[in-house]
């Protein structure tokens, strides 16, 4: 055998103790970094009045622990399109029910939450913080909410037997992710 290949091996050996140690020595500042922004995601749900539908928002996106003030409204807006979209699929489904009133209300509601909420004004939102229009982001975040609490009272206040609970807790999640939002907006625009 060649000499030069036993007197490679003692770097080899060294370098690979070196891969193999060398995470967890490189994950300790990344995890002080993550600590320190999900103390920011703390500190700005708990400016909402529900922070725990905050923070399980922000929990369920890897990106939002690397985010900034901005970028963790814009996954809260991200939770609600989602929300949006599932109450369009469930709301939709009453459409086939034979009380007249009750469709009506579905199709319209539908309607609102997929076109109306989810595509635009909740697309709208996310463009305006990005360009850090904050005043305009508020406001499409406040035409939402008025869509989403005006089929909440129709189907709430006529229809509540016959429209199943979950529907109504999506709205109210709903809700309580547009005022989070709305807090963390206002302190965006505070500056």
């Amino acid at each position: 055998m060649n000499m030069a290949f036993f007197m490679t091996m003692p770097s080899v050996v060294v370098l690979v103790l070196l891969l193999i140690l060398s995470p967890p020595l490189l994950s300790h500042q990344p995890k002080n970094f993550a600590v320190a922004d999900y103390k920011l995601m703390q500190s700005l749900c708990h400016k909402s009045n529900t922070p725990e539908t905050c923070m399980r928002c922000l929990k369920s996106s890897k990106g939002a622990v690397t985010a900034d003030s901005v970028g963790i409204a814009t996954v809260i807006v991200r939770c609600m399109k989602v929300k949006a979209r599932t109450l369009a699929q469930n709301i939709t489904k009453l459409d086939s029910t034979s009380d007249a009133n009750l469709r009506s209300i579905s199709k319209r509601c539908g309607r609102d939450y997929g076109h109306y909420i989810a595509r635009k004004y909740l697309t709208e939102t996310k463009h305006a913080l990005q360009n850090h229009k904050f005043d305009n982001a508020e406001s499409f975040v406040i035409g939402a909410l008025r869509l989403n609490r005006a089929c909440h009272r129709d189907l709430k206040g006529n229809f509540h037997e016959k429209v199943p609970s979950n529907v109504f807790i999506d709205m109210k999640a709903y809700e309580e992710l547009s005022e989070a939002v709305s807090r963390i907006i206002e302190k965006l625009h505070k500056g």
